[in-house]
């Protein structure tokens, strides 16, 4: 697995008040489109929180099942970790060493919303999921940074996993 360490304010371990562990999944289909969340006013892949006592393997399939309503098995895990030492932590001014597991499923399930469990904020902010080709993610990203429909941290990570993914599987 690649690690990756963003710490843009040069934080040190003690200036940490809290750490977050998530999961999120690169849910591609074999007509080269994956799943992308719309959320909280910003696009985003697929996820959550680490709940206590859960490993990211088990986390990312609760995830993923009450997201998307899709039954996913762990074959392999995660390629990527990103962790961010976050200044800010979501305009909280909390200062969060924010931690978080990518994983890989290719599956041809679809959603079906009526295995979904949205959380208060999910439901709140009218969660929706979608397709997009594959290759074009990078431009779609891209293209909602400079608009601003993407959170600048959130399409930062998503743009490195990108990166990260076709290095590690160049002929995917």
């Amino acid at each position: 697995m690649k690690e990756i360490v963003i710490n843009d304010y040069q934080l040190k371990d003690e200036d940490i008040s809290e750490k977050v562990v998530r999961v999120k999944a690169l849910i591609i289909n074999s007509q080269g489109k994956i799943i992308l969340a719309h959320n909280n006013n910003t696009y985003q892949l697929p996820g959550g929180h680490l709940e206590e006592n859960e490993t990211t393997d088990q986390c990312i399939i609760r995830e993923i099942k009450e997201e998307t309503g899709i039954s996913l098995e762990v074959k392999e895990g995660p390629f990527l970790c990103i962790t961010t030492y976050d200044n800010n932590y979501f305009n909280s001014g909390r200062k969060v060493l924010n931690i978080i597991y990518y994983y890989r499923f290719f599956t041809d399930e679809v959603p079906n919303f009526e295995e979904t469990h949205y959380d208060s904020l999910e439901l709140e902010s009218d969660f929706n999921l979608f397709y997009l080709n594959f290759d074009g993610f990078e431009s779609f990203l891209q293209k909602h940074m400079s608009s601003g429909e993407i959170d600048p941290k959130i399409g930062r990570e998503m743009l490195h996993v990108m990166d990260e993914y076709h290095k590690m599987f160049p002929n995917e």
